[in-house]
């Protein structure tokens, strides 16, 4: 369990084909965590002129992020941006520099690399697009001529076309609708959008990350140096990515198995189809491969392969706020026959064990639910003489807790019922019950509260999830999603075990 405050040369894609200097060789890249700490920051392309100005979001994202550092806006006016003084060079900034964020034409980074070089900067982080994934010979020569020109100069570039790197300790941000919090997940993202919706999704759930990258073309560093680095930095205790394609098919199967090896990796893989494979190329340049090649990556390294964002989100929730069962075997409360059938297939269908209760069990359960119309053999369908005695329902939790046969308990309520309708407070009570014994149960304990659209009911459901939140309780929005997050958690640790 984690708390959040507390070779195979075969791979699923590779790189576009670039000019020899775009190529990147096996090489040790030491501690990237530098890039994530600057005491300055330089914003070139950040106007103080009406309209959308990617450059002038960035330096708002820094200022309410609470960047304790310089935030310097460049553009061609001078002036302010953002109540701080613009400069028109990066060479008239009059304090040294150690990051730049480029969201300016193609067409003037060569330049502006080489003001950087003058001016001593370490990273140049390039939202700006146009380059290899245009599909262009121009923008491939580009971006062959800025990496050329860096490491000469000794500078690192993240990107070119990405959002760039994210820190809450330090306030290093980019510009998102959410403000994400302080936690130990460690994100590499491909894409900015898909990096923009996984930190807003995981901020609604109360999860926080450590260190984000959204490193778009890699024309230097890649998903192998970031996963490498996060596999390493002592403060990340999960990493989380979306990859699109994979530049070193050598070096990141070996990356990718002893970082799975030290913490959990959770994986989305981008281009999977063909017409996922062409939108990659067009998005940021990269080759994709199939996706029987991709999971047969995964199985072989320990990392875990999911299928969408969502997934994502819900297995760094179930990672960080589950203890980890001593087995496979689920016991299931909850409202509904028909609720309790689908339940069971979809418990079993993502790999979980829904044992029947034992006899004595099913006794002392049959003393509490009558057994007309409900069940008591598992899944239990609570009799409404149960789910509105608050005491009974408590009662019914310890008895499943008790039995043998069972590891950990997943409870599931939905908001649409008719008796929340006569009693909205009463789905709150149930929230509380849960939460209440689920410490004094000895075995984990996850609760589903599915709304089913019921808009009468909606202010009761967001208090209720908040509790949850507040007290790092899992709460899932679907029993499918629940099983399939927390089989894989299991997966993860007989995996490594079996490793060892």
């Amino acid at each position: 369990m984690l708390r959040r405050l507390e070779g195979q040369g075969e791979t699923a894609g590779r790189g576009v084909s670039l000019p020899e200097v775009h190529r990147v060789t096996e090489r040790e890249n030491g501690d990237l965590g530098y890039m994530f700490y600057p005491r300055s920051v330089a914003v070139a392309g950040a106007s103080n002129r009406a309209g959308f100005s990617p450059g002038r979001r960035f330096v708002a994202a820094l200022v309410r992020s609470g960047f304790g550092g310089g935030v310097y806006p460049l553009n061609s006016t001078g002036g302010e941006v953002e109540g701080l003084k613009a400069y028109t060079s990066i060479l008239d900034v009059p304090e040294p520099l150690d990051h730049v964020i480029s969201s300016i034409p193609a067409a003037g980074t060569p330049q502006l690399m080489r003001d950087s070089i003058a001016k001593g900067v370490k990273v140049v982080h390039l939202f700006t697009a146009g380059f290899s994934e245009t599909g262009t010979e121009e923008g491939r020569r580009l971006e062959a001529e800025i990496l050329s020109i860096a490491r000469k100069g000794g500078i690192r570039i993240v990107g070119p076309n990405g959002m760039g790197l994210l820190c809450p300790e330090s306030g290093l941000s980019f510009f998102t609708t959410a403000l994400a919090l302080k936690g130990s997940v460690g994100l590499l993202s491909q894409s900015g959008g898909n990096a923009q919706e996984l930190i807003h999704a995981a901020t609604l759930e109360g999860l926080g990350f450590n260190k984000v990258v959204s490193y778009g073309n890699a024309a230097d560093l890649n998903e192998t140096d970031y996963l490498e680095f996060l596999a390493s930095d002592s403060s990340t205790e999960i990493i989380a990515g979306y990859i699109e394609g994979v530049r070193d098919g050598g070096r990141f199967p070996r990356v990718l198995a002893r970082a799975a090896q030290k913490k959990p990796v959770i994986l989305l893989k981008g281009g999977r189809t063909a017409a996922g494979g062409r939108a990659a190329s067009s998005h940021t340049g990269s080759l994709a491969g199939s996706r029987a090649v991709w999971q047969a990556l995964c199985r072989q390294t320990g990392a875990i392969d999911v299928r969408n964002l969502e997934e994502i989100v819900d297995l760094i929730k179930t990672f960080t706020y589950l203890s980890l069962p001593r087995g496979r075997n689920v016991g299931v409360v909850g409202l509904g026959g028909g609720r309790s059938v689908l339940s069971s297939d979809d418990c079993e269908g993502a790999g979980l064990n829904v044992p029947q209760f034992p006899e004595e069990t099913r006794r002392s359960l049959s003393e509490m639910i009558p057994e007309a119309g409900t069940s008591v053999r598992n899944p239990i369908d609570s009799a409404p003489v149960v789910v509105q005695n608050l005491e009974l329902f408590a009662r019914t939790l310890g008895l499943v807790a008790r039995s043998e046969v069972i590891d950990f308990l997943m409870v599931f309520l939905y908001a649409e019922v008719p008796m929340y309708a006569d009693n909205p407070a009463l789905l709150q009570g149930h929230v509380d019950t849960v939460m209440k014994a689920a410490p004094t149960l000895g075995k984990p304990v996850v609760l589903v509260l599915g709304t089913g659209g019921a808009e009468w009911i909606a202010k009761e459901v967001h208090e209720a999830r908040e509790t949850c939140l507040r007290a790092g309780f899992p709460i899932f929005s679907s029993v499918e999603s629940a099983a399939r997050a927390i089989s894989r958690y299991i997966g993860y640790h007989e995996d490594r075990d079996g490793r060892k």
